[in-house]
């Protein structure tokens, strides 16, 4: 990726070229009040006046006034990950502490800088154009020439003071990988979650790793971390400082093996986030009409069948099957044992799998709500990603008194129910939590049967957390 904007000497006058072709400053006027660039020179910063915007033969350019800290022609900010890139451990030093000295001059309620902005020269100044100068270069970009420069560096959720970090961070991953890291239409719709940097390095090492760590950290949008950095500037330094004795042949850009696995998790992530952001209110009129069918059908079902079928159950029997019906997603037969207008506590989570279940299927072929007794009889191996996991094993019932049974079960689920804040998400694999429930459950005799009028949970415990592979 090279910068679009040339630069060049006229007659001693530093030249940077917006466009080309006759004409294309009809109209245009230069603003009254100029705002000057910043050249970032022996540790300090200097206004440097601009003379206006004017044709240069068919070249539509920013003419500086001549002066002698402009000997030679600085390279754009885009070499950063090509020509400028052996240097740019010290070069992005140098970078962050003119974005500090120059604070808000430069552009308002903006973190990142376009990269037709910064110029770096042979001697180590950097030319720093201001907001005024980098809206006359925007105004004749093209749309895809503004992304690269612009658009694909903002900063996304970033708390205030950290932002320029941010970008600094971004600069720095640019550099060494040269990949720009959100960008990609596949991180942009995952949330602006860039790829680890370590997977694009040909040979990671634990360098590298301690690094993209860093960095990896550095530029997503945690921002307890973001917080937590008091000095960001002299944060970032000082990670620069820690690398910069380090060979750069350390970080070799190039095919990672291990990229291949994450590359494909994000890709059906990001299809999964794009279709419900495209589809998302057709689905939504899809699950309310499955959820209406559902709740209809359990009525009819419910009306059509007097008594009930668990008429001739005792009540363990009567539990067992309300368990059983649990664990197959039938809300039609959980309400069988149930007292009319009494649904229970778990019809509401039963019903939700039950549509997530008919969903995939109609969408993907495939349900990807696991049954944990055919997954336990199977040898508890790997599972699909984005597979849910829910059911109950081991039913044991014990009689309280007349009509109150206590059942213990084991719980088989992929959600932390004890601390949902502390869910893991793991790219290689998920979760499965197995739980001891205590319930219990209190019957009426209504006609020649039994029916259960309320299901009381008296406790849950974390039994088990297995951690299953990806297949």
């Amino acid at each position: 990726m090279k910068g679009r904007h040339e630069i060049f000497f006229d007659e001693d006058r530093l030249c940077i070229e917006i466009a080309r072709g006759t004409g294309v400053l009809k109209g245009f006027e230069i603003p009254k009040n100029k705002q000057d660039a910043l050249l970032y020179h022996s540790g300090q910063l200097i206004d440097i006046n601009w003379q206006s915007v004017q044709m240069i033969g068919d070249r539509c350019c920013l003419v500086f006034y001549p002066n002698d800290f402009f000997t030679e022609l600085p390279v754009s900010a885009f070499e950063l990950s090509g020509t400028l890139r052996p240097d740019c451990f010290e070069l992005l030093r140098k970078l962050s502490h003119a974005l500090e000295m120059a604070g808000d001059r430069l552009y308002l309620n903006m973190d990142s800088v376009p990269l037709s902005n910064i110029w770096f020269f042979p001697n180590g100044d950097i030319l720093l154009l201001s907001g005024q100068m980098g809206d006359e270069l925007d105004m004749f970009e093209l749309d895809e020439d503004r992304f690269w420069d612009k658009e694909a560096w903002l900063a996304h959720n970033c708390v205030e003071g950290f932002g320029k970090i941010h970008y600094l961070f971004q600069l720095l991953y640019y550099s060494l990988t040269t990949v720009v890291p959100f960008a990609s239409p596949t991180v942009r719709e995952n949330g602006f979650r860039a790829v680890p940097m370590n997977l694009l390095f040909e040979d990671a090492n634990a360098t590298t790793a301690e690094l993209s760590r860093i960095v990896d950290k550095a530029i997503s949008d945690d921002r307890k971390f973001q917080l937590s950095q008091r000095r960001p500037f002299a944060f970032f330094r000082s990670i620069i400082d820690r690398y910069t004795d380090v060979p750069l042949s350390t970080f070799k850009p190039g095919y990672n093996p291990d990229i291949e696995a994450y590359r494909q998790k994000s890709e059906r992530r990001a299809r999964r986030k794009a279709f419900v952001r495209k589809k998302g209110f057709k689905t939504t009129m899809i699950v309310i009409g499955v959820m209406i069918v559902v709740a209809i059908a359990s009525w009819y079902i419910y009306r059509a069948v007097k008594p009930p079928l668990t008429r001739d159950l005792n009540e363990t029997q009567i539990i067992e099957y309300y368990y059983d019906a649990l664990t197959n997603l039938d809300v039609g037969a959980m309400d069988e044992p149930l007292k009319s207008g009494y649904s229970g506590p778990d019809t509401v989570q039963v019903s939700s799998l039950y549509v997530t279940s008919v969903m995939q299927k109609t969408y993907e072929g495939t349900s990807l709500v696991v049954d944990p007794r055919k997954w336990i009889a199977e040898g508890m191996g790997p599972l699909a990603p984005s597979s849910v996991v829910y059911g109950v094993t081991d039913v044991q019932v014990q009689q309280l008194s007349d009509d109150v049974f206590r059942a213990t079960v084991s719980l088989w689920t992929s959600s932390n129910y004890l601390d949902d804040r502390n869910d893991l998400i793991y790219e290689d694999g998920m979760d499965v939590y197995k739980y001891v429930q205590v319930s219990d459950f209190t019957f009426r005799s209504r006609g020649d049967w039994r029916e259960v009028t309320k299901i009381e949970t008296v406790s849950l415990t974390l039994d088990q957390v297995i951690h299953v592979s990806y297949r």
